[in-house]
């Protein structure tokens, strides 16, 4: 971007401050909020926290983590005895895999699920029903939120407005209307928001002995010579350090880019819709890994079918603090 470049309008409509320049000048309101709430809960902690109290943390943080190497080594168990090639985890997702692409039904996938079984070895531990699919790849934080919004793009039924039955700004109903006759449909969303949580995806990252050494690059190889490499050469990185400088001593703090576009999942040129996703980029990461497509995580998906234009923001900015 131009450095010359100065922005001549203000940034009001989320509770950020009107003048640019004092934007610069000093933390964000929002800023001052997380800290004085850090600030509340470090001393509640202080003042009231008990052996018993840190005794029970620690052997809640200990039994999640034996939970989790349980359903770990259960998903590395082999497909059957002798097999090589496949272990549980990997035969669940390549076949699911298999069913999106190439659009299967669910009564089709688990008529597949129930014949695989009879042509593999009698001690393979394949699941033969879709339910049991679902199940297991929850279990490993693989699924989504679905949160219902306003048709005409104005709120998220969640939180304060988690039990309203109207759009509070717009008025628009939230569920969707029986065109026979004209009684709305309970329980049935005019539009559904998919957030794919991103916090779990990052603690399985951190899990990962080379991962995490990954994580932490950027910390350590900034370039020596002035010539821009990676993000971290970067004179925007630079001012984000100074800005936020408790943020950038931490290593392990995770930057990421936000990305997004529309496109027609549909495939079809004469049918007009659009879906948009979107995509976080972690800058953490050597150049080598940042971009590749296993490392670049879907985060939002937004549907159709007209695209959300400025109101993208509606989606983004709540959700982005969860």
């Amino acid at each position: 971007m131009d450095e010359a470049y100065k922005m001549k309008s203000d940034w009001y409509h989320h509770g950020e401050l009107k003048s640019w320049v004092e934007d610069e000048m000093k933390p964000s309101q929002w800023n001052d909020e997380i800290y004085g709430l850090f600030q509340t809960a470090e001393f509640i902690y202080e003042e009231f926290a008990t052996k018993a109290d840190l005794r029970e943390i620690a052997e809640g943080e200990d039994r999640k983590e034996d939970e989790f190497l349980e359903k770990l080594a259960d998903a590395e168990t082999p497909l059957y005895l002798s097999c090589v090639s496949h272990s549980k985890l990997s035969a669940i997702v390549l076949l699911f895999g298999l069913k999106t692409q190439n659009d299967w039904s669910d009564k089709s996938f688990t008529d597949l699920l129930e014949t695989l079984p009879k042509m593999l070895p009698e001690d393979n531990v394949l699941h033969t029903l879709f339910y049991e699919v679902k199940k297991f790849l929850k279990s490993f934080d693989m699924g989504y939120e679905k949160i219902h919004a306003c048709i005409n793009d104005c709120c998220l039924f969640r939180k304060k407005y988690k039990k309203l039955e109207k759009c509070p700004k717009c008025k628009a109903s939230r569920w969707k209307t029986n065109m026979h006759d004209g009684e709305e449909k309970k329980g049935v969303p005019q539009k559904v928001l998919r957030y794919f949580p991103i916090i779990p995806r990052l603690k399985r990252m951190f899990r990962t002995e080379e991962m995490a050494k990954d994580l932490r690059w950027h910390y350590s190889n900034m370039s020596d010579d002035g010539k821009l490499r990676h993000h971290v050469d970067s004179v925007t990185w630079n001012q984000m350090n100074d800005k936020y400088p408790a943020f950038a001593a931490e290593e392990r703090n995770v930057r990421l880019g936000l990305s997004t576009d529309g496109f027609n999942p549909f495939n079809i040129k004469n049918t007009r819709y659009s879906c948009w996703p979107v995509l976080l980029v972690n800058y953490n990461l050597p150049p080598d890994l940042c971009m590749k497509m296993e490392n670049i995580m879907l985060t939002f998906l937004i549907p159709g079918p007209k695209q959300p234009g400025n109101s993208l923001d509606v989606y983004l900015e709540p959700l982005m603090r969860i």
